[in-house]
């Protein structure tokens, strides 16, 4: 019995070293995890600022907030957990066109740890694929008139960088049909079936561009799809307006000659607002910061001639922002804001800064160009951050809806409302006062969801961030106005 229990017990030794990779070589082990960093790319044009979700939840809670940045790009590793992901992604800005970005992009899951490729391109051409069967989507594909190469993937296919300009002007199109077809009321995957019925006897991209028969009978196909009245009926409306902002592509086409399409438009503004005008029911043509015009804001300078003089009387309108519409509507919009000042006194003053963040302002229109109401409503996140010495930082959630009344969104009114805020706000205020000439300099960042910043404007796409604050970080329409106080 004794030999019988040390063999058990020899056996049993032997096991457990196995187990756990002892008693012999290490060539049966296994290596370990190595991460891999995937880089990503959203194309509608390029869409800044953009959330990237992932359809794996285990990705998800190692990235909880990943964002675009200013040029449509975003990075993420990979983990034991988060190998193999899908991706959806919305909101953002276009950076050519300056349209919120009101559609989606999607990506089928993909194990990026044993991918030959590191790059992933989300576009039209991947929601396509994610929504039609594998071999289908390839017919389709071919029909449209995308001369990929055979082994190359629509997912590491970046029309921006590597298409044709008529590639990437079919691109664009592509996803206006989408979003309008989709916020008109058929799913992503009626919407993917419409294109191809239409697709069947002619390409989309034409020599000169975009064949519009091929976006009128996307739209006939989606109506004939439905038999709700209400969606056939908006569905009309976003058709006119599709073909509309096609025949403006085109027109674009003829006049790019060696550029790039989005080059191109970058210098044209007037064109750019004619494409926003037909995808969108209102502008916001007008922007009054600290009581000037736009105008005068991008004409200042921060030379000492060129700065605007504001009153030390008048230091709560520094940071006060006035949207108006080009026409009527009646509408909520919600809108994220940024505010950055800083302020020198003196000639070899210390700058000091003061940083505010709104995550959600609702403006509303009654059948008028002019704001009615302005609501920060119960959730939206308020943060300032100030390089002053001693002055608190302020981080605030909304607890209730709270209304303010006048058409302008100010810090001081803010201030006024939320207790928290108000210290580091009347610190900063008190530095600009304590001096007879302090130069002010005020960069604003307006993140509009549903009416536009008409680009006709002038004015420029810029990311905001409060550091160590992801959640803060935004993309907008941005100008910094330039001022002395006296």
């Amino acid at each position: 019995m004794k030999n019988q229990a040390l063999k058990w017990s020899t056996l049993a030794s032997a096991i457990l070293l196995t187990a756990c990779g002892g008693g012999g070589s290490d060539g049966d082990s296994q290596p370990p995890f190595t991460p891999k960093t995937i880089s990503g790319t959203a194309v509608d044009f390029y869409l800044a600022g953009a959330d990237v979700d992932f359809t794996n939840s285990a990705c998800k809670e190692v990235y909880p907030d990943l964002k675009t940045d200013e040029n449509g790009k975003f990075t993420f590793k990979t983990t034991v957990n988060c190998q193999e992901t899908g991706f959806i992604i919305t909101g953002g800005v276009d950076t050519v066109t300056k349209l919120p970005f009101a559609g989606q992009l999607k990506v089928k899951p993909i194990n990026y740890q044993t991918a030959s490729s590191n790059e992933i391109v989300a576009s039209p051409l991947t929601t396509l694929q994610a929504e039609l069967p594998a071999a289908e989507f390839q017919d389709l594909l071919s029909k449209l008139g995308f001369n990929l190469d055979e082994n190359q993937d629509v997912t590491t296919f970046d029309p921006i960088a590597d298409g044709s300009n008529n590639e990437k002007a079919a691109v664009f199109v592509l996803q206006q049909i989408l979003t309008q077809l989709e916020n008109s009321g058929l799913t992503l995957q009626q919407a993917a079936r419409a294109i191809q019925t239409a697709s069947s006897t002619e390409p989309l991209i034409s020599n000169s561009g975009v064949n519009s028969s091929v976006v009128t009978a996307v739209f006939n196909a989606a109506i004939a799809s439905t038999s709700d009245n209400s969606v056939q009926q908006a569905l009309a409306a976003s058709q006119t307006n599709v073909e509309s902002v096609t025949t403006i592509i085109n027109t674009a086409l003829t006049s790019t000659g060696n550029s790039n399409l989005e080059d191109y438009l970058a210098t044209k503004p007037d064109i750019v607002g004619n494409i926003q005008e037909q995808l969108t029911p209102a502008l916001y043509d007008n922007i009054d910061i600290a009581g000037y015009d736009i105008t005068s804001i991008i004409n200042s300078k921060p030379n000492s001639t060129q700065r605007l003089v504001i009153n030390k009387t008048s230091i709560d309108s520094l940071a006060k922002v006035k949207l108006n519409l080009n026409k009527s509507a009646a509408g909520t919009d919600s809108i994220k804001l940024g505010f950055q000042a800083t302020a020198t006194i003196g000639q070899n003053g210390q700058p000091e800064t003061l940083t505010a963040y709104i995550s959600k302002v609702n403006v509303s229109f009654d059948n008028s160009t002019f704001i009615s109401k302005i609501i920060v409503p119960a959730g939206a996140m308020i943060e300032i951050e100030t390089t002053l010495a001693n002055s608190p930082k302020g981080s605030f959630e909304v607890a209730q809806d709270t209304e303010f009344t006048g058409d302008s969104i100010s810090l001081s009114d803010l201030a006024n409302k939320f207790t928290v805020l108000r210290q580091p706000y009347n610190d900063y205020k008190t530095l600009i006062a304590a001096s007879n000439q302090v130069n002010a300099d005020i960069s604003v960042f307006v993140a509009p969801t549903l009416y536009p910043i008409s680009a006709t404007l002038g004015l420029n796409l810029g990311t905001f961030a409060i550091p160590n604050k992801p959640e803060t970080a935004f993309s907008g329409i941005t100008t910094t106005g330039y001022f002395v106080t006296q």
